[in-house]
């Protein structure tokens, strides 16, 4: 009789949300040279695009799959206010001012 149960993982899950490409092609090449440890399960998600950060967060979050879960984002334009935008969707998903 074959096992039915689904496999289970001790690693601890860690999601990275990358802005877009760029971001997910880098940390997809850092994982395939395994420079982690195998401790972590390492999980990218590709947002498409700075804007659809914050959704993607929440998605990810509400799952509760995941111990961890990271922003990959480009911060370099001034005035900083696509970046600052992402942080305040953030913080008010947790109900909070300032975690970010």
């Amino acid at each position: 009789m074959t096992n039915k149960l689904p496999k289970f993982s001790d690693k601890h899950k860690i999601c990275i949300i990358c802005e877009g490409n760029e971001e997910y092609e880098y940390l997809e090449r850092l994982k395939a040279l395994k420079v982690w440890n195998e401790q972590y399960d390492i999980s990218l998600v590709n947002a498409g695009g700075n804007g659809n950060i914050p959704a993607r967060y929440q998605d990810r979050y509400q799952n509760g799959s995941y111990e961890v879960i990271l922003v990959f984002c480009d911060t370099e334009k001034k005035p900083h206010e696509q970046y600052e935008d992402i942080k305040r969707k953030i913080n008010e998903f947790h109900g909070v001012s300032e975690v970010v």
